[in-house]
C-alpha cells in the first residue's frame, strides 16, 4: 500500500510544499486582547498581537512539528536547514492559533465540513492534499495514493496523526487562500486612474529642458536648514524612517584553513587509499564506502562522459586509474566501474502494486503472458496514476527512474513482462520501446578533502583569543588595528542564519541579539572557522532616531531651498533659452516622450518630469519643478496623441499591476496591525 513510506520518498518536497502554501506570519492587530502581564519576559520567545509566547508553549508546539517531520522523513536527524524549517513552522501555527483563527471567525471566513470535504475529494482540492498524495512517477495528484493512505489512518496511530496534520494544514491554505482573494476583489483601478493612465500612454510631448543638478548649486547660495525645519520635516515624514529589528556587528575572522603539514599527511593517506582503489575487486562498492562526497552509479556514452575520464572509458588509458590529482583542498581518482551497451531511452508501462500484494502481483504476471490486457489490468489493480492510460510511462531516459526499476527493464527483452520491488512498491512492468544501444561507461569516482589538522585548528583559536583579549583590554577597532586582523560589518536580523559569506551562522546571530553594545564574544566557530565579534549598533522596531537621520533631512530641505533659488533666478524669463544663460546651464532638446516613459534620453529618469511634461500647457514656460536629481525648467512645444492604449487595455494593465504585489502588500498590512515581537534568537 503506498502509504507512509511513500510520503517519506517524498518528504522534502512535501515538507517545503506544506511550508511554501504561505501561512503568513502577520495578523490583524485590533481583533485581540494583550497577553499576561505576569509572564516572565525572560521566559517570552515573542509576542503575537499583545499575546506573550512562553519558551514553554514554544518549544511543546516545536516538538509537535519536529515529530510530524520524523514520520515524514522517516528519521529524527535533521540537518540546520530542516530545523529552521521545524521552528519556523512551529512559529506559524502559533501565530495562526493567536492570531488568523479568531480573526477570520469574526471576518466570517470559515471553511465548513462540507468544504473541506471537497477539498479533499471534490472539485476543488486543496493544494495541500495534492502535494501530499502525488504519484512518484509521474508527478500528478493520485487519489489511489489517498485511499490507500486513509486505509491505514484508523490502525495506524502515525498515520492518524499525519491525517490530522494534513487536514489542519489544508483548512489554514484555504482561510488564507479566501482571505486574500476577499481583499484582491478590493484591488481594482479606478475610472480616474485609468483615464489619466489611458491619456499618459497615449501622450506624446516634444520639449525643451533645463537642468540645474542640485550638486551644482553651492550650499552658500541658499540659507541652511534650521533645527526647527529639520524636527517639523522629520514629524511630518516620519513614516519615511520607520526601520526593522536589526544589530550591527563588527567581527574578525580567523580563518582555520589546512597547513603544509596538513596537506602532507593528506597526500600521504590519499597514496593509500589509491592502491586499495586500484586492488578492488568493486570498483563502486570501494567508492560508495571511501568518497567524501556523493557517488553517480550512471552511465555515459562517450560524447557525455567528463573529458578527464574518457580515456579510462573510452581510449588507451582503460583498466587505469585516474589520479590522484590534487585541486585547491580536495584530491580526485577515478576507475571506470563497468562498461556495457545501453539504450538511451526506453519506454514501459506498469502496474504498481502495494508491498502487501506480491502474490497479486505473480496471478497478474501469469495473467499477461497468458494473453490478458494490460490496459484493462493497469486500470484495475494499479495505485499509479499512470494507470488511467493503462499504465503507459511513454518513453525515458532509464536513469529517470528508480535503479531498481530501470534495471530490470534493461534486463529484459523487448515485450517482456517482468516483476520489480522498488521504494514505491511492487511493479509489474512491461519493456515497450528500447532505442538503438550504446556503449557507456560508469565511472567510480573517490574524493578525499584535505582539512585542517588538530594542530592547525589550535593555532587558529589561540590567534582569536589573543585578539579577543587585547580588544577586552582596549577596544574591538584597537586591537584589529594593533594586530593587523581585518574587520568585517554586518546588519543583522533576528531571523537571518546566513552572514556575509557564513551559510550558518546562526550562533552569531544569537549572540548580536543577547549582548549589548561593545561587548565582545567569545570565539565562535562558524562554518569551520574562529569568529569574534562585537555589536556596534542595537536598531529596535520603530522609527530612526532624528539623530540618526538628520542628514538625510537637512540634504532634502537644502534641495527644496536651491528648488526655491532657481524660481528666484528665472522669474520673468520670456524663452527657455534666457533661463538657461541665467543659470549656467545649456537647453536639452527632447524629441519625444511618452507621459509613461521611465526614461527621458539626455535629461535621465526622473518620473516627476515624466508625469509634468504629458500635463503641461503647450508652448508655456512652466515654473520650475524640483525634481529627484536637480530641478528642471521646461516648455512643452508639442503634443502628438498615440493610440498605444485603449481605457480597457489599460484597466487591465492596472489591475494585473495592483495583483501583482497582492500577496506582499497584504503582508506589510497585516505586519503594521500585529505588532508581532519575534524573540526566538534568543533561545534557537
Amino acid at each position: 500500500m503506498a502509504t507512509l513510506n511513500d510520503l517519506r520518498t517524498k518528504g522534502g518536497v512535501i515538507v517545503t510544499a506544506v511550508i511554501a502554501l504561505g501561512l503568513v506570519a502577520f495578523l490583524l492587530g485590533d481583533l485581540f486582547s494583550n497577553g499576561s502581564v505576569f509572564t516572565s519576559k525572560a521566559n517570552r520567545v515573542g509576542k503575537i498581537n499583545g499575546q506573550n509566547i512562553e519558551y514553554q508553549e514554544y518549544a511543546y508546539q516545536t516538538e509537535y512539528v519536529k515529530n510530524i517531520y520524523s514520520a515524514l522523513y522517516g528519521t529524527s536527524a535533521f540537518d540546520a536547514a530542516q530545523y529552521d524549517a521545524i521552528y519556523n513552522e512551529a512559529w506559524n501555527d502559533l501565530v495562526m492559533a493567536n492570531a488568523y483563527a479568531s480573526s477570520f471567525g469574526k471576518l466570517g471566513l470559515v471553511v465548513s465540513e462540507q468544504e473541506v470535504v471537497d477539498m479533499i475529494q471534490g472539485g476543488f482540492l486543496s493544494p495541500v492534499i495534492t502535494s501530499f498524495f502525488s504519484d512518484p512517477t509521474t508527478r500528478t495528484y493520485s487519489p489511489e495514493l489517498l485511499r490507500n493512505f486513509l486505509a491505514q489512518v484508523e490502525s495506524n496511530q502515525v498515520a492518524f496523526d499525519l491525517w490530522n496534520y494534513i487536514k489542519k494544514k489544508a483548512v489554514e491554505q484555504r482561510l488564507v487562500s479566501n482571505f486574500s482573494t476577499l481583499v484582491s476583489a478590493g484591488f481594482s483601478a479606478s475610472n480616474l486612474d485609468v483615464e489619466h493612465s489611458t491619456k499618459a500612454a497615449n501622450t506624446a510631448s516634444q520639449a525643451k529642458v533645463v537642468v540645474k543638478p542640485y550638486y551644482t548649486i553651492a550650499d552658500s547660495l541658499v540659507e541652511a536648514p534650521t533645527k526647527a525645519e529639520i524636527k517639523k520635516y522629520y514629524n511630518e515624514h516620519k513614516e519615511l524612517f520607520r526601520q526593522k529589528t536589526t544589530r550591527e556587528v563588527e567581527y574578525a575572522v580567523f580563518s582555520v584553513e589546512p597547513s603544509e603539514a596538513d596537506f602532507a599527511e593528506a597526500k600521504e593517506a590519499v597514496e593509500t587509499l589509491a592502491e586499495e582503489f586500484k586492488a578492488a575487486a568493486n570498483a563502486l562498492q570501494f567508492a560508495t564506502a571511501n568518497t567524501h562526497g556523493s557517488v553517480d552509479n550512471l552511465y555515459y556514452a562517450a560524447d557525455k562522459i567528463a573529458e578527464e575520464y574518457k580515456p579510462y572509458a573510452f581510449g588507451n588509458k582503460r583498466g587505469q586509474l585516474y589520479g590522484p590529482v590534487l585541486n585547491g583542498t580536495t584530491y580526485t581518482m577515478a576507475r571506470i566501474a563497468d562498461i556495457r551497451n545501453m539504450p538511451d531511452e526506453i519506454g514501459a508501462r506498469h502496474i504498481l502494486l502495494s508491498f502487501d500484494q506480491d502474490k497479486l502481483a505473480d496471478s497478474i504476471v501469469k495473467a499477461l503472458r497468458g494473453g490478458a490486457k494490460f490496459a484493462e489490468l493497469a486500470e484495475k489493480y494499479s495505485l499509479d496514476g499512470s494507470a488511467q492510460n493503462g499504465g503507459d510511462l511513454g518513453k525515458f531516459a532509464p536513469e529517470a527512474m528508480v535503479p531498481e526499476f530501470s534495471n530490470a527493464l534493461l534486463a529484459a527483452r523487448l515485450n517482456e513482462v517482468v516483476k520489480v520491488e522498488s521504494q514505491f512498491g511492487i511493479h509489474v512492468a512491461q519493456l515497450t520501446y528500447r532505442s538503438k544501444p550504446v556503449r557507456k561507461a560508469q565511472v567510480a569516482v573517490v574524493t578525499y578533502e584535505v582539512v585542517a589538522g588538530d594542530a592547525t585548528i589550535q593555532v587558529a583559536a589561540n590567534e582569536a583569543n589573543k585578539f579577543i583579549a587585547t580588544a577586552n583590554n582596549s577596544s574591538f577597532a584597537e586591537a584589529a588595528a594593533e594586530l593587523g586582523v581585518a574587520k568585517r560589518t554586518a546588519r543583522i536580523r533576528n531571523t537571518d542564519r546566513s552572514v556575509s559569506g557564513f551559510d550558518e551562522a546562526r550562533e552569531l546571530v544569537r549572540w548580536a541579539y543577547n549582548n549589548k553594545t561593545g561587548k565582545i564574544s567569545g570565539a565562535m566557530e562558524i562554518d569551520g572557522d574562529y569568529v569574534v565579534a562585537t555589536v556596534t549598533k542595537v536598531r529596535e522596531e520603530g522609527y530612526m532616531p532624528l539623530a540618526e537621520v538628520q542628514s538625510r533631512i537637512v540634504s532634502q530641505l537644502r534641495n527644496e531651498k536651491k528648488a526655491a533659488w532657481v524660481a528666484e533666478q528665472t522669474a520673468g524669463v520670456a524663452t527657455i533659452e534666457e533661463a538657461a544663460e541665467k543659470l549656467g546651464v545649456n537647453v536639452v532638446d527632447v524629441e519625444e516622450v511618452l507621459g509613461n516613459a521611465n526614461n527621458i534620453v539626455g535629461v535621465g529618469p526622473d518620473m516627476k518630469l515624466v508625469g509634468a511634461l504629458a500635463a503641461a500647457e503647450v508652448g508655456v514656460i512652466e515654473a520650475p519643478l524640483a525634481g529627484n536629481y536637480g530641478v528642471y525648467v521646461y516648455v512643452v512645444e508639442n503634443q502628438n496623441t498615440k493610440e498605444n492604449a485603449t481605457v480597457e487595455s489599460e484597466k487591465v494593465r492596472l489591475d494585473s499591476y495592483e495583483l501583482f504585489y497582492i500577496n506582499e502588500r497584504i503582508d506589510q498590512a497585516l505586519s503594521d496591525g500585529a505588532e508581532i515581537v519575534d524573540e526566538r534568537v534568543r533561545f534557537f
